[in-house]
């Protein structure tokens, strides 16, 4: 029996943001289960783009997104989920075959669900994850094709929470610089673009979040969506610098 590649980790130590940007960077299809406390929720992914997204949770599931957003009434949803066991078909089809929905509606529906799905993970703090490579989800008509970039760019501004994504770029004291790769046409507003260009290897990152174009908070995430697609880096110290405090007994000398 075939022995497959899994990766395992825990976003306690790795938020979901740079897991996925190192199968981003890779381009390796799989799938990415996520697991914290009683929810899941699994990813796929096939080569830089992510295909689809589930999970078993009621609030995400997409009957409960119809109801939600007035789509059908809750009478009509439960009752062609009665028929999902009976008929051993998916919600959406049954919704299809009785002429509940056409197929463009669905089919925005379901998109709309599936980023849902993957912008609630983005605040999970702690959980289990397991990434398969080479497990494909063929079973659903229905492909997203949202490309793994334009995710994480949006799931780090939805998030609720920046204070665990700023720690990872260090301190308020910490230095960044940009990288050498180029980055991509309409991933990033053209004032976010430019705020790159202030990275200069020279300017703390507090600084940089006071200077940048929106929000102390919304800059922050931004540079951190920069960190986690490498567009910039954390600039490693070259040495350390010894500094003299004068005291009236003479000096101090500190690292």
């Amino acid at each position: 029996m075939e022995k497959k590649f899994e990766y395992r980790g825990d976003l306690a130590v790795t938020p979901l943001p740079e897991i996925l940007a190192t199968i981003e960077r890779y381009r390796v299809p799989g799938s990415l289960s996520i697991e914290s406390g009683s929810r899941h929720r699994c990813i796929y992914l096939d080569r830089g783009v992510v295909v689809f997204a589930t999970s078993d949770e009621p609030e995400v599931r997409l009957g409960t997104y119809l109801i939600r957003h007035g789509t059908l009434p809750e009478d009509v949803v439960q009752n062609a989920e009665a028929r999902l066991a009976g008929d051993g078909l998916r919600l959406g089809q049954i919704l299809i075959r009785l002429e509940l929905l056409d197929q463009a509606t669905l089919d925005g529906a379901i998109e709309e669900q599936v980023r849902t799905i993957l912008w609630g993970a983005f605040d999970w703090e702690s959980g289990e994850v397991v990434f398969e490579v080479g497990s494909r989800r063929g079973d659903e008509a229905i492909r997203i094709d949202l490309p793994i970039a334009e995710v994480i760019v949006d799931g780090i501004r939805r998030a609720r929470s920046v204070r665990r994504f700023i720690e990872r770029l260090g301190t308020g004291l910490s230095v960044l610089e940009k990288s050498s790769n180029e980055i991509p046409d309409g991933l990033f507003t053209s004032d976010e673009e430019e705020f790159r260009d202030l990275v200069d290897g020279k300017t703390p990152v507090q600084l940089l979040c006071q200077r940048g174009p929106a929000t102390v908070a919304e800059n922050a995430r931004t540079l951190y969506a920069f960190f986690c697609l490498d567009f910039v880096r954390i600039k490693e110290p070259t040495g350390v610098r010894k500094l003299q405090w004068k005291t009236d007994g003479g000096t101090l000398t500190g690292g």
